[in-house]
């Protein structure tokens, strides 16, 4: 049996969230995730509530992936 997973994140949800919140940064933002600068699941919910059409959410998980540089 194969189960398709409803949430799963594929590259349409990627380039279109990216479209919206990041524009042409994607090396900056894969750097920050390497340098574990993003909260990975943070960045999930807001492609996510993103592609449902929840952009004030999205807005707010997009604000809040970024962990505090102190």
């Amino acid at each position: 049996m194969n189960i398709k997973n409803k949430n799963t994140i594929n590259d349409g949800l990627v380039k279109d969230w990216l479209d919206k919140f990041d524009g042409n940064s994607e090396i900056t933002l894969l750097s920050e995730i390497a340098n574990n600068n993003i909260c990975v699941s943070g960045m999930i919910d807001s492609i996510l509530a993103y592609h449902v059409g929840e952009v004030e959410i999205a807005e707010d998980f997009y604000k809040r992936m970024w962990r505090s540089q102190s």
